[in-house]
């Protein structure tokens, strides 16, 4: 990538650092989006890294990144709205298979905006590819979550690793506990006064 900076017909030739803090100090705005898709062809992970961060992309700009496979832009990508609108269910396996703890934790965390809010794939899917995952936080997070199907949960709860198996069961006590309260209401709305 070429690149240099022109002040009253001075030239300035910039390498990826220079290009690295443009991408990061540049005003988010809608004047800088050419800018920041020239930006997001640099060979540089970092600059990458900075543009997918922005709220003013051209919708090709985001088709660019998308595909993009260093650890550091996906890990800016997994949680940005733009990008998983314009996801599909083999981009989320592509995810899930870098086996990274950060991207795999972001999954766990917004399963539900995966599965009802941008449709991505199934929560039965998603929640059977994170419970194989080798590395037991991500496992503990799904342990954790009312979001995880109870079948999963059940198997979590034969989990090895201890804090696991016992996130697992709390937590399908809770939704036991839950849904006893609310056969109690239900019942108590059928009581004629």
């Amino acid at each position: 990538m070429t690149a240099e900076l022109i002040i009253n017909n001075v030239r300035l030739e910039l390498g990826h650092r220079e290009l690295n803090e443009i991408a990061y100090a540049l005003d988010d705005c809608k004047r800088t989006k050419n800018i920041y898709h020239e930006l997001a062809q640099s060979p540089s992970a970092e600059t990458r890294s900075n543009i997918v961060s922005k709220n003013y992309l051209h919708a090709k700009t985001v088709r660019l990144l998308l595909p993009d496979s260093q650890i550091e832009v996906m890990r800016s990508m997994i949680n940005q709205d733009k990008f998983l609108s314009q996801m599909g269910k083999d981009d989320i396996e592509r995810f899930i298979n870098t086996g990274d703890s950060e991207i795999l934790t972001e999954i766990v965390d917004n399963i539900s905006d995966l599965t009802e809010v941008y449709e991505l794939c199934e929560r039965d899917w998603l929640c059977e590819k994170l419970y194989q995952q080798a590395d037991p936080t991500i496992r503990f997070g799904l342990g954790s979550t009312d979001e995880t199907p109870g079948f999963i949960l059940k198997k979590l709860i034969k989990d090895p690793d201890i804090n696991v198996s016992q996130a697992a069961r709390d937590t399908l006590d809770e939704i036991e506990e839950e849904d006893f309260d609310n056969d109690i209401n239900d019942d108590d709305d059928d009581v004629p006064m």
